[in-house]
């Protein structure tokens, strides 16, 4: 494997939320076709042997933990019991390695708001999880409905308040949305990149936003300008680290698509190479794992991050939906 670039490391910084995942429907659900279907399994089958002896995931750098709520995310996202996922026999699952490191890696909204999607969404009582972690996650709202400074953050701690069946505060949303650049994108603590921005999206229609509000009309338009010939998603563009597409860019734009109704597949998103779900599909490697570029970065967090999308799924995921 090629040595990660700093382009690549900020993506996947900024979708493992670096340590330091709705009240109104996103559409119609269609039929996932087969091939997407497919890839899902065959990615899941590869994803099943990279779990530690802890019941962890671990990319090898930010805390565990994080790509442990993601791989849940994708465990749910395919109708699996992330209960049922250990390595072997007598060995940990993922939800006895976060009951045991949940303390070392919720440290802010964004890590709180994250690690309450997972649990939520694998059938988990947040209130009740070693402590209660929706109340810890509320005790980050300063007030005045920031629960952090930045976007990530911000969109994890509103993702999670839905998650947990709370009533989200309007003024959380409203400083979600002063975060918007005039370029149409949020951005994380590396500048505007279009991660940043699906997260934000996901969790504006979380919170009810309607799918057609000035806000969301301008970060689609900052969508169509960033989508690459080949139907995928870079970072940012323009990039001093390239502006290839990446597997995780283009999977958390698929689901923020998804979130606000729109078909990743549809003409308007597709471009001379392709669209999202190609480019994405495109990415897978043989023995299933979805590879961040060919040759280049960690394809553990891109293919956890790559199974929802390509099921057709958006934040918060739970078992029951």
């Amino acid at each position: 494997m090629k040595r990660m670039s700093l382009g690549a490391f900020v993506v996947l910084a900024v979708a493992g939320v670096w340590a330091c995942s709705g009240r109104q429907p996103a559409g119609p659900q269609s039929a996932v076709p087969a091939e997407q279907t497919a890839a899902a399994e065959k990615a899941l089958a590869w994803l099943r042997t990279q779990q530690q002896d802890d019941g962890s995931f671990d990319a090898g750098f930010g805390h565990p933990a994080g790509v442990t709520c993601d791989a849940t995310l994708a465990a749910v996202a395919a109708g699996e019991d992330p209960a049922a996922w250990s390595p072997g026999p007598g060995k940990a699952s993922m939800a006895e390695y976060l009951a045991k490191s949940a303390h070392e890696y919720a440290v802010d909204a964004a890590t709180t708001g994250k690690l309450v999607v997972a649990l939520v969404a694998a059938g988990h009582e947040a209130t009740n999880f070693g402590q209660d972690w929706v109340a810890h996650l509320h005790s980050f709202n300063d007030g005045s409905g920031t629960y952090d400074a930045g976007s990530v953050g911000q969109s994890w701690a509103i993702l999670a308040l839905d998650a947990a069946g709370e009533e989200i505060p309007p003024a959380a949303v409203e400083v979600l949305k002063s975060y918007q650049l005039d370029s149409g994108a949020w951005a994380s603590a590396f500048g505007p990149d279009n991660d940043t921005v699906s997260y934000v999206l996901q969790a504006l229609v979380s919170a009810g936003e309607p799918q057609d509000s000035a806000e969301i009309r301008r970060a689609l338009a900052f969508f169509q300008e960033q989508q690459n010939d080949d139907g995928g998603f870079p970072a940012i563009k323009p990039s001093e680290w390239g502006t290839d597409t990446n597997a995780n860019s283009t999977a958390n734009v698929i689901m923020a698509l998804l979130a606000v109704g729109e078909d990743p597949t549809a003409p308007k998103w597709t471009k001379p190479g392709g669209n999202a779900m190609t480019a994405l599909l495109a990415l897978q490697a043989e023995d299933g794992r979805i590879e961040f570029q060919p040759g280049v970065g960690e394809p553990l967090l891109s293919t956890v991050q790559a199974i929802p999308a390509l099921l057709n799924k958006r934040l918060p995921l739970r078992m029951d939906r």
